[in-house]
């Protein structure tokens, strides 16, 4: 017979006074980080709540509403607390001219870059749902513009799951999209996902709480996001990598690099300059 699941708990004494010893301890009126979440904002749903052809919800920012108070509860350290407030920015921002990012569609963000014949894609999140959902978002503020490249700069599914979701797979087949990854991508996603896979799902229960509820008892923040998305992962193999010679994608002029890691077990990760736009 299964155990029932006990209600979450308030918080201890000892609780309660570590979070107090916390907030004396930090400079919590110092509110210049929330002014820096929402430089450049340009726009975002007026509800952030993304489902997939079936209905199902895969991504909702509507559970953490319980945020909105600025005052951490007892049970929540008032740092994680104000991180949490802080990842609750979400839409499209602009980071300079021809680069903009969307944020708080999913545990990771995604980057655009406007080029002369299209727009590079960077790290299409997790699920093809929402990383739809963030291009159509950069396409109402700034014009319906091609694909011409996506980048994977390293081998999390966060950064490659939703590929599918801003690209049609034939397009990068003809060669109209250019995929790039970094050296040994293919080999570190199969290391991950399949040989460890078992490891890294158990791990990601842990670090993510998916299964907690949602709220100052629970699940409240994951740290880089709020949580990750459940919609369909996908994948598009690369097509160039960039541990070749670095040079222009013709379409972008963005040019790219790979880090050399220095030690084995390293994850390579893929770097990109836009020596155009002077970054």
């Amino acid at each position: 017979m299964a155990t029932p699941a006990e209600d979450p708990k308030d918080a201890t004494e000892r609780t309660r006074m570590l979070n107090r010893a916390a907030l004396a301890s930090l400079p919590f009126d110092d509110t210049r980080d929330f002014e820096d979440a929402r430089r450049g904002f340009l726009g975002s749903l007026s509800e952030v709540e993304i489902k997939n052809d079936q209905g199902r919800v895969v991504w909702s920012l509507r559970d953490y509403a319980f945020l909105a108070d600025e005052h951490a509860p007892p049970t929540v350290n008032p740092s994680l607390w104000r991180l949490a407030r802080l990842n609750l920015s979400h839409g499209l921002f602009q980071v300079t001219d021809r680069i903009y990012q969307i944020r708080g569609f999913d545990i990771s963000s995604m980057t655009v870059i406007e080029g002369d014949r299209g727009v590079i894609v960077i790290d299409p999140l997790i699920s093809t749902e929402v990383a739809r959902a963030s291009l159509e978002l950069y396409t109402q503020h700034r014009g319906r513009r091609p694909v011409s490249a996506v980048i994977y700069s390293h081998s999390h599914i966060d950064h490659y799951g939703g590929v599918r979701g801003v690209v049609d797979e034939r397009d990068v087949s003809a060669g109209r999209v250019e995929v790039w990854a970094p050296d040994r991508f293919m080999e570190e996603i199969v290391a991950e996902t399949v040989l460890a896979g078992t490891a890294m799902v158990r791990r990601a229960q842990f670090q993510f709480g998916p299964t907690l509820p949602r709220g100052p008892r629970g699940q409240v923040d994951a740290g880089l996001g709020k949580a990750t998305s459940r919609g369909t992962v996908t994948l598009i193999p690369p097509t160039a990598s960039s541990g070749s010679p670095s040079r222009l994608i013709a379409s972008t002029a963005s040019r790219l690099s790979s880090s050399s890691p220095r030690r084995p077990r390293r994850r390579p990760r893929c770097t990109c300059s836009t020596p155009r736009f002077g970054r």
